[in-house]
């Protein structure tokens, strides 16, 4: 049965969703961290079949790890030393490890077609590979069923061609990914975050209902 690793940084203020900063504050950007969180997490505890794990940076000892794993009954994990490809390469194995196939996500996209998780979870049942490229240039969803040790070797992480290395690097490894879905808009700066939440309502109320706005300096009404 296929595992799902949501990967989560906790919302502490000034570490969390630090690119939203200006023009929210520190306070507010970890506000929207915890909202993108939550609905991340009930997103695909609705519609992951499988095992779900929550992979939290640096720990999980923020407090909302704890309620969403009694929430959600939710397994709970920490993320390795290093760049983000060996992070999520640790994770991946721990899944091989068990002899279960993978998918990682990050808390970016908690807009994420709830159709897209179902068809990647087939997928992987079946012995496929999948892969959700973003807008920006790199990927918010990918998912093996076998290992794959270079997939993420020399990636400038957090450039424009994370997408585009990452499939030389599947290809030189001889990996053809069975499923792409469409391109979607992660949510790392405050233009993303008003674009998104402009078209798809749960963020909207999400963010109205935590006191956070859509305009710079708005405040927030309590602390995380």
């Amino acid at each position: 049965m296929p595992t799902l690793m949501l990967m989560a940084k906790a919302p502490w203020s000034g570490m969390a969703k630090t690119r939203l900063v200006p023009p929210y504050s520190r306070h507010q950007a970890a506000k929207v961290a915890e909202i993108l969180l939550r609905l991340s997490v009930d997103l695909c505890a609705e519609h992951w079949a499988g095992e779900l794990v929550i992979a939290g940076w640096p720990d999980t000892d923020h407090r909302i790890f704890s309620e969403l794993e009694k929430q959600y009954h939710v397994t709970l994990a920490g993320q390795s030393e290093g760049d983000l490809g060996q992070k999520m390469q640790c994770l991946l194995a721990t899944a091989f490890e068990r002899n279960t196939a993978a998918a990682v996500m990050g808390t970016d996209v908690p807009h994420l077609p709830g159709s897209t998780l179902v068809e990647t979870y087939n997928a992987l049942s079946s012995g496929g590979s999948v892969v959700g490229p973003t807008r920006d240039g790199g990927f918010c969803l990918l998912g093996l069923s076998n290992p794959v040790p270079d997939l993420f070797t020399g990636i400038h992480w957090g450039s424009s061609d994370v997408y585009a290395q990452m499939l030389l690097n599947a290809r030189v490894s001889g990996l053809t990914f069975d499923s792409t879905f469409a391109p979607l808009t992660d949510i790392d700066c405050a233009s993303d975050l008003h674009r998104v939440a402009s078209r798809w309502s749960p963020l909207r109320r999400a963010l109205t209902a935590a006191g956070v706005g859509l305009g710079a300096g708005s405040e927030v009404s309590h602390r995380s």
